[in-house]
């Protein structure tokens, strides 16, 4: 439906499976105890909502840290803001240390975790009962919940294993499994798990949700095929929840992180090569069903589009959505508006790793590409990527140049320098013209955050199948230089 475009978020659930007078039970202390929750014979809803924060796994921003995008750690932009922690961890020595990670998901993603062990210990009982009015539909809610909590308990400990694993004494380390609702005193006295172990734990919750049948596919076509199935659980209202794309879109990054030499030391090259033969078979189970992307298959209109679709995007296998403008309010050019920050600025070692619109690299002689004129016939995706010095952003140039509309001596708009640009470029990627804060205006354009794209399945199994057998060896009937 055009108006469900937000994450799925716990009241909209709810409201699903119950009506209002249910829901606004009295309940001064907004909280429920466990013996209202594990009553589900009677509350039912209670005991569904208890996995719906493990969606905070699919992250709402790009923007975590500071107003700035983590681009900003990397290689690949500097913040102006040198109070920011994304600078600190550029710049400080010993910044990030095991008590100091800006990143921290540890307590967040097991704190999830179990609430999933809660829910799967019995929201799926043979007994419960979703919808009173109807046992099919019921049936097919809980298949939907079971999948979804299945492919949460996946991701969230994907995420920890990305972050937390590493090599000890020469083994490559994981993080500890729980496969239970555990109490703190049992928390305490656990240790970690082999990387090896926590990528075969993942991968059977990824089957669970996969091969049960659990989850609606990644088709518009899929409610046509599946005539027997509800729209109201498997429709539109079902927008944000995995499907079985994600499940194979997270199987191959997973396979494709552990096959990496970050974590695949101690492994023979054949052990190796299984693993990225993995995370090519399930690229191309994604593939298979996301088909061919095109330009036209988007029916884009402008740049913005490609920022703000957020519904029916063919690129979009699974996210989350919002409306607001704090993504051009931290990073437009401040040179249009007062107030805005110009916080993430591209570095000129990202600038030159677009290659020209022939394809050639910038540094080739066949590339055409003029030391004069750096900025012309580049790649379409650099000028969606870069705000540069003479290009034009909201119907105004951006004079990067001494005394230019962009800098202090040529805008007496712009009182100091805290705004002004690092490297002479701004951020254009994910930002909009839509808003203008000048006119104070209310309208807030639509961002999504993206925890898959089809793009990412046809670079995985480009780099996974060469790694394996090479450029033209096949995979499941494709080869990593076809796509």
């Amino acid at each position: 439906m055009k108006n469900i475009k937000n994450y799925i978020l716990l009241f909209a659930l709810l409201m699903a499976f119950v009506g209002c007078d249910d829901f606004f039970e009295e309940d001064f202390n907004n909280n429920l105890s466990e013996e209202t929750v594990f009553d589900y014979h009677l509350n039912p809803e209670y005991v569904a909502g208890l996995y719906v924060p493990a969606y905070g796994a699919v992250s709402n921003s790009y923007t975590t840290l500071n107003n700035n995008f983590l681009d900003c750690v990397t290689d690949n932009a500097v913040t102006n803001d040198y109070d920011a922690t994304p600078w600190k961890m550029r710049t400080v020595n010993d910044f990030i240390t095991s008590s100091n990670y800006p990143i921290y998901i540890w307590g967040r993603n097991y704190r999830y975790i179990k609430d999933i062990y809660k829910f799967l210990s019995v929201g799926l009982n043979d007994d419960i009962v979703y919808r009173t009015s109807s046992e099919l539909r019921s049936e097919q809610i809980k298949e939907r919940m079971g999948g979804e909590a299945h492919f949460l308990l996946a991701l969230n400990y994907f995420q920890l294993l990305r972050d937390y694993a590493g090599p000890v004494e020469g083994r490559i380390m994981g993080v500890p499994i729980v496969d239970k609702d555990i109490s703190a005193e049992e928390a305490r006295n656990i240790s970690r798990d082999t990387y090896d172990d926590c990528v075969d734990f993942i991968v059977a919750h990824i089957d669970t949700a996969l091969n049960s049948g659990l989850l609606p596919e990644y088709s518009n076509d899929y409610l046509k095929d599946h005539p027997g199935l509800d729209p109201t659980i498997y429709g539109d209202i079902a927008l944000g929840i995995p499907t079985t794309t994600a499940c194979y879109s997270l199987k191959s990054r997973l396979y494709l992180y552990a096959a990496s030499p970050a974590f695949s030391i101690g492994k023979s090259d054949a052990e190796i090569q299984a693993l990225y033969t993995k995370a090519a078979e399930a690229a191309k189970m994604v593939i298979d069903q996301v088909g061919t992307l095109s330009k036209e298959s988007y029916n884009l209109s402008d740049i913005d589009d490609y920022y703000t679709k957020v519904d029916n995007n063919p690129e979009l296998i699974l996210r989350r959505a919002s409306q607001t403008t704090d993504w051009e309010k931290n990073n437009y050019p401040p040179s249009i508006h007062l107030s805005v920050l110009g916080r993430t600025n591209p570095s000129q070692n990202l600038v030159d790793v677009f290659p020209m619109a022939n394809g050639y690299p910038i540094h080739e002689g066949l590339s055409g590409y003029d030391a004069n004129d750096p900025y012309t016939g580049r790649d379409p995706r650099f000028y969606m990527t870069v705000i540069y010095n003479n290009a034009s952003f909201k119907n105004q140039k951006i004079e990067m140049w001494p005394g230019g509309n962009n800098t202090i001596e040529g805008n007496d708009q712009i009182a100091d320098d805290a705004r002004i640009s690092r490297t002479n470029y701004y951020l254009r990627k994910h930002i909009t013209e839509i808003p203008n804060f000048a006119a104070q205006s209310t309208t807030k354009p639509w961002h999504y955050t993206a925890a898959f794209r089809a793009v990412e399945a046809y670079l995985n199994f480009a780099e996974a199948a060469n790694a394996a057998v090479g450029p033209d060896g096949m995979i499941s009937g494709l080869s990593a230089r076809e796509p």
